[in-house]
């Protein structure tokens, strides 16, 4: 038996959903789950990893092209990494023109994986190339 507290009613057909339940056992329509206010200013506020290990690459990939320009300038890259680390995910959300949430976060989540298979790459190209 299902606890009440982890359902909630269908707009559609008012029957009880789960709260995990992306689509409604009855009728089939689609429940759009969408996080809190709160729980997306926390990811919003996280530094981007990929921003740091991979700056031009990340700003392209965040839709931030006048912030990938300014990277290329030599003493200014300094300073848009350090931007980019700190404000980047809440530059790209507001200024993206992204289609949803979920197209947001996966995008970030493939900017930072590149980024951190880059860095790697960098460091196995160092180590074989030293020996």
């Amino acid at each position: 038996m299902t606890h009440p507290a982890k359902q909630k009613v269908c707009p559609e057909c008012r029957s009880l959903v789960h709260d995990w339940n992306e689509q409604c056992k009855d009728c089939g329509f689609e429940i759009l789950i969408e996080p809190t206010d709160k729980a997306r200013a926390r990811y919003l506020r996280r530094p981007s990893l990929g921003a740091l290990l991979w700056t031009q690459g990340w700003a392209v990939g965040a839709r931030l092209y006048i912030w990938f320009l300014l990277s290329l300038i030599p003493i200014v890259g300094v300073a848009v990494l350090i931007l980019l680390v700190i404000f980047g995910r809440r530059w790209s959300w507001k200024r993206g023109s992204w289609g949803s949430w979920e197209e947001f976060t996966a995008r970030m989540r493939v900017m930072d994986w590149i980024g951190a298979v880059w860095v790697a790459a960098l460091v196995l190209v160092y180590l074989l190339l030293r020996q």
